[in-house]
């Protein structure tokens, strides 16, 4: 009777699919990563960098676009020379007002003058070069911009699948452990009809205790999992998710060669080319405040002895041609230290470059790595599958130990939880193959 029940929760652990447990939120794989892209804080963040950039790049406009300033000032002052210039500005000056003595001591006035100025840029050749140097920054964000999405979406279909690893490995380990939990009923049963040796009831008592303890780490690695894919979807920590694209899902060929694409078209590597366009033009700039800036600028005043009066206007046209002669080196220490910046990111590109196609080497070989191991340990667990369903039917003729069965059914799950790890480590390398391409890879 204690055999058939044991036999029974045996054929349960090897009919049983892997089934997730129903919780608040199920999420496919593409919904998950349209809500990473709606939510995540590290492309809100990456977003924000872009507009950043954006003002920057907008601000440059002042080398084109006039300055407008309007100001309105009040001054009362019996200061002979202000009191004159003031009369000459209200067109109210009189004969009487050349007499010496009014001259002298002309007391009080009053001057409330309305103005306009206008500046308007017409030759700034290094601000011209900056504005480019900033248009380059502001693309080169753009870029890092969508690195960054990359990025996310990497690490999301890894968390995605690793809560679905987690999740089935749990199902593996509770379905153990009650395989576990009832061979030590059997035991103890058996000890007192004396059939079994304490021994073999501490044994049992082991192996159950091993199971649950490894159940419990299961369970914590699926809590870490759950609560990595919900920071990045932006999610509450405490909103369950449950996954419905299956990870056991095994690989049909594998990836032979390198697929045809030019890695300097990625998109962190097309940042880091426009940073050293900006860069060369920074050099420009700096170059260029070496030769003289042309500005025009005009003004219109109204002066009253009233607040806010017009009664009479002026105005000013003219234009002003400025060249810097010497300032102490310190336009040929900036043209040197930009001309070492953009030396030193064109080195940086080159190895940053260079590593990246070590990356794609590597990545490939580890995509077929991987798939061989998908074969190796199917192998494996069709083996210990077979062999635990061998224990099992010599067991339920007395011909085996319990200790034994329980061995090999350890033997089967461990096998079985290999094998979900191995499609898990296969999906991942497609993952980052996908990422350091920046293309999807169907396998």
């Amino acid at each position: 009777m204690f055999k058939d029940r044991f036999t029974k929760v045996l054929i349960l652990f090897l009919a049983i699919p892997f089934l997730n447990n129903a919780q608040t939120r199920q999420l496919s794989l593409d919904e998950a990563l349209n809500l990473a892209a709606e939510n995540n804080l590290n492309i809100k963040s990456a977003e924000a960098r872009i507009n950043t950039a954006k003002a920057s790049y907008r601000m440059t406009n002042s080398v084109f676009l006039p300055g407008i300033e309007a100001s309105h000032t009040g001054v009362t002052t019996n200061d002979p020379l202000s009191s004159f210039g003031f009369k000459l500005k209200q067109e109210i000056v009189q004969q009487a007002d050349f007499d010496p003595a009014r001259l002298n001591d002309p007391g009080s006035n009053e001057n409330f003058g309305t103005k306009i100025e206008i500046q308007q840029p017409l030759l700034n050749l290094d601000g011209i070069y900056a504005r480019k140097a900033a248009k380059k920054q502001f693309e080169a964000m753009t870029y890092q911009a969508t690195r960054v999405r990359k990025n996310i979406e990497y690490e999301v279909k890894r968390a995605y699948f690793m809560l679905e690893l987690a999740e089935s490995s749990v199902n593996v380990l509770e379905r153990s452990v009650k395989v576990a939990e009832e061979a030590l009923r059997l035991t103890k049963n058996n000890e007192e009809q004396g059939f079994a040796k304490h021994a073999d009831v501490l044994e049992a008592s082991v192996r159950y205790e091993e199971r649950k303890n490894q159940l419990l780490e299961a369970q914590n690695q699926r809590e870490a999992a759950h609560d990595f894919l919900a920071h990045l979807l932006g999610l509450e920590l405490n909103e369950q998710i449950t996954t419905t694209d299956s990870l056991v899902q095994a690989p049909t060929q594998m990836l032979a060669t390198q697929p045809d694409y030019n890695l300097e078209n990625r998109s962190d590597l097309l940042a880091f080319q426009k940073q050293i366009e900006a860069g060369e033009n920074m050099v420009r700039s700096n170059k260029m405040k070496f030769v003289p800036r042309v500005n025009a600028f005009g003004a219109v005043e109204w002066n009253d002895d009233k607040l806010l009066g017009t009664s009479a206007n002026n105005y000013m046209l003219g234009a002003s041609l400025s060249w810097k002669l010497f300032n102490g080196y310190k336009n040929t220490g900036a043209v040197q230290q930009a001309k070492s910046q953009l030396d030193e990111a064109r080195f940086s590109y080159q190895d940053y470059l260079s590593q990246s196609q070590v990356q794609v080497n590597n990545a490939i070989r580890n995509v077929n790595l991987n798939y061989s191991r998908i074969q190796s340990s199917k192998l494996a667990k069709e083996q210990a599958q077979e062999s635990l369903r061998i224990r099992t039917n010599r067991f339920e003729q007395g011909l085996e130990k319990t200790a034994d069965l329980l061995m090999s059914e350890a033997l089967a799950s461990g096998k079985e939880l290999e094998y979900i790890q191995s499609i898990y480590n296969y999906r991942q390398a497609i993952f980052e193959m996908e990422l350091l391409m920046e293309k999807d890879i169907n396998q």
